[in-house]
């Protein structure tokens, strides 16, 4: 396979009280709430199967080619006015991959974040700053900090769910706090599991490094460097191509002694692969050589006729040392499918294992979810080696090592970082997908914990502004629900407000009257507002993408959602019930893989009721000319066909809001060579297209494109590199602003009315920017 490249305010503490769920507010109780929980899984489909070939692969020229472009338009741009600011939100927080604290510095923690770059705090929480480089990959996988407070930080994350595990390249060193970073190598390794640097000597620092999603080449295992990174030895070479190094301890009494567990998975463009190679590593020597250790009574990768691979192959494994008894370790396994399969201890350093209660069901099966995979840490207090966390959907806390377990409450779901405070007892730190919480109670899992109530990261599918009020936003987060800027009382303070919970995908606001809204869970699990009391309107149909698309109509109480067919509903009370509008326009589940067979966008404009696009994850284009028809079996579809469709994710169609002969259409995908367009348009009905961007703008995903309101030659279309305007309908191309961050910009709006762009972000919330000059 083709080798993929991974570069994808002051406030005072409050207590974190967000439950296990997503966000939620009194808009969202009892059964409104949607009782569906966030889905790694569901994020890691959408944001691959679009970008992938059809092979599966990612070329690795293609996205280094597209990022050079991007920073030469950027160059290009330098000269003009247009500066991007931050809107937030800043208080519901995001996925945190990692948490180390630095041992010179009372109260200084680095956090690295799912796709938000690398933050610090000098105040134990309270606020945080970025502290890494806008143009630096920001999907982070570990940090750490040495006993000089030089912090290093490996680039992608690695546990290939929640749509972030592209974009990473190596190992980054800062030796000023965060001011300054330095790559010091390991940039084809994609995705960082673990780092840790051994208590006698800086300068010697073991990465684990698991590859890409569908990296087959050799670039995973267990790296060494003993001068600082200036030059590494591959320490662990895993015995398949499929296998990397996810985890990684050293005994801080012993430092000879250190545990690493390898991780064995990759896929392709129908499915995930396990093997078997799935193993615990023990050195004696320092980390220079390393034994498989992995015997019964750890679980076995075992072939079984009539069970799945997933059920029987082991998975990811989590290792930890105790600090105050150099002879305790502990060591959690999951299968490779996702379901917990053993938590054990050792009394001899690692060198022999003990389970430790049931190695199924109970406590650590609940809060594994289904995706243990997901999570697969375990931690140990450093000064009590009964004192046992384990990360899951809930934290898991154990007293006496591990026979016994206590599941938090308060804290946000799905935990992936704990570290304890070096110069306060009983401060702990822990990091999940809702964002940084501490604890003063040693981290009783019962106990209360504070949240930092600004740390503006989070990651958003799909957004719209208010065409009334520029201020009241609705925006789709992963891990954090469907989210809106204004409170219960319709005022607007700079906090957002949970009012749909899973994961939060299209969101819409009426222009005509902005007390009346829309949000939605995954797969077109919707809910309409009305001055914030709820309604159900799921979309229906047997296969409905992640983030299933909903459009208004000419006349906005009536709305457009489709799964592999088009619906419409009519959303004034006593009339809420959808339509089936369409055939099934999809190819179904093939040719490309079991998550294609979906509408994966819509356009309709306000100058035809009538009329309406539809768009497939495998490249198909269709219109509508009579789709309010008022007998709904007489909406008729014709199937458009060009030479310049690329056979793409179609992500977005765009229709002129005065000419409904006019209209455009965006797609996913790397171009690896390719001449296909990212970007086309009709200017006929859709009878015939044109490829309006050639190589004009990189050649990145292209995820919307919307006209300006008010000049009809003005486009603006969002990438996986930055937003890019045009002025003549595509003839040239400039980049709007140089400072936002390098992360995947899934939505762009500029409201009627109005000068201001927004820009909502996979991994760094929401910016803006003024077009008036």
């Amino acid at each position: 396979m083709v080798k993929t490249p991974v570069w994808i305010v002051a406030a005072t503490a409050v207590l974190a009280m967000a439950g296990a769920s997503a966000v939620s507010t009194p808009e969202t109780s009892g059964a409104d709430a949607a009782e569906r929980t966030a889905d790694p899984v569901g994020a890691e489909e959408w944001m691959y199967l679009q970008r992938a070939n059809p092979d599966g692969s990612i070329p690795d020229a293609a996205v280094t080619q597209a990022i050079a472009q991007s920073e030469q338009l950027g160059v290009a741009a330098a000269g003009t006015d247009q500066v991007w600011k931050p809107l937030g939100p800043g208080n519901i927080g995001g996925r945190i991959r990692d948490i180390a604290t630095d041992p010179t510095a009372r109260g200084v923690v680095y956090i690295a974040t799912g796709t938000g770059g690398l933050w610090r705090t000098d105040d134990g929480g309270a606020t945080f700053d970025t502290a890494w480089d806008d143009r630096l990959p920001q999907s982070m996988g570990a940090v750490a900090v040495d006993s000089r407070g030089v912090v290093w930080a490996g680039t992608g994350e690695p546990d290939h769910g929640g749509g972030s595990a592209y974009y990473g390249k190596g190992v980054y060193k800062s030796t000023d706090g965060g001011a300054t970073w330095t790559n010091v190598g390991l940039s084809s390794g994609d995705t960082v599991g673990q780092i840790v640097i051994d208590p006698r000597d800086d300068d010697r620092v073991f990465v684990a490094v698991m590859g890409a999603l569908h990296d087959t080449e050799p670039t995973r295992g267990l790296f060494m460097t003993e001068d600082g990174g200036a030059t590494w030895t591959r320490v662990i070479a895993p015995p398949s191509a499929s296998t990397g190094v996810i985890d990684v301890t050293v005994n801080k009494t012993n430092p000879d002694i250190m545990l690493a567990t390898t991780w064995d998975k990759v896929r392709d463009e129908k499915s995930r692969i396990y093997g078997k190679n799935s193993f615990l590593y023990r050195s004696t020597d320092g980390g220079r050589t390393w034994v498989n250790i992995h015997q019964a009574p750890l679980p076995q990768s075992v072939d079984v006729v009539g069970q799945p691979d997933s059920a029987t192959y082991v998975g990811r494994m989590g290792v930890d040392f105790s600090d105050s008894d150099p002879n305790r370790a502990y060591l959690i396994s999951s299968t490779a499918g996702g379901n917990f399969n053993g938590f054990f201890t050792s009394a001899d350093a690692g060198a022999t294992w003990t389970p430790v209660g049931a190695t199924s069901g109970g406590t650590l099966q609940s809060i594994s979810g289904g995706f243990a995979w997901w999570f697969g840490r375990v931690y140990v207090d450093p000064v009590d080696p009964l004192h046992v966390f384990v990360a899951g959907v809930s934290l898991a806390e154990s007293l006496d090592g591990g026979l016994t377990w206590t599941t938090s409450r308060t804290p946000h779901a799905d935990q992936h970082g704990l570290e304890w405070d070096p110069f306060t007892p009983g401060r702990v730190y822990l990091g999940n997908d809702g964002g940084f919480y501490w604890s003063t109670e040693n981290g009783a899992a019962r106990g209360l914990w504070a949240k930092t109530p600004y740390l503006p990261v989070t990651q958003f599918y799909a957004m719209d502004v208010s065409h009334q009020d520029g201020s009241r936003v609705n925006a789709g987060a992963q891990d954090n629900g469907s989210l809106k800027s204004w409170g219960s009382d319709n005022t607007v303070t700079g906090d957002w407000f949970g009012f749909v919970g899973g994961d939060g995908m299209m969101n819409r606001i009426d222009p005509t009257d902005d007390r009346k809204y829309y949000g939605c869970s995954q797969n077109g699990g919707c809910r309409g507002f009305v001055d914030g009391a709820g309604f159900s309107m799921t979309i229906p149909g047997a296969r409905k993408n992640w983030v299933a698309p909903l459009e208004f109509s000419a006349d906005p109480r009536i709305l457009f959602g489709a799964s592999e067919y088009v619906s419409r509903i009519n959303t004034d009370a006593g009339q809420r019930t959808w339509q089936r509008i369409s055939p099934d326009l999809t190819e179904g589940t093939e040719p490309r893989a079991p998550g294609f067979g979906t509408v994966t966008a819509l356009g309709t404009t306000a100058a035809d009721p009538n009329l309406v696009y539809a768009g497939t994850d495998s490249g198909l284009m269709w219109v509508s000319r009579n789709a309010m028809a008022a007998d709904p079996a007489q909406v008729t579809w014709e199937r458009l066909r060009s030479p310049v469709f690329p056979g793409r994710w179609v992500t977005r169609i765009t229709v002129d809001p005065q000419n409904p002969r006019v209209a455009w259409a965006s797609f996913s995908g790397w171009r690896s060579g390719d001449g296909y367009p990212h970007l086309v348009m009709t200017s006929d009905g859709g009878r015939t297209w044109a490829d309006i961007a050639g190589k004009k703008i990189p050649q990145a995903p292209v995820n919307d494109v919307i006209r300006h309101p008010s000049k009809p030659r003005w486009l603006f279309i969002a990438t996986d590199v930055g937003v890019y305007r045009t002025t003549n309908l595509g003839r040239t191309w400039t980049k709007v602003g140089t400072n936002l961050p390098l992360v995947p910009i899934t939505d762009i709006d500029l409201p009627a009315g109005s000068d201001t762009l927004y820009a909502a972000t996979y991994g760094r919330s929401i910016w803006t920017t003024s077009l008036a000059d």
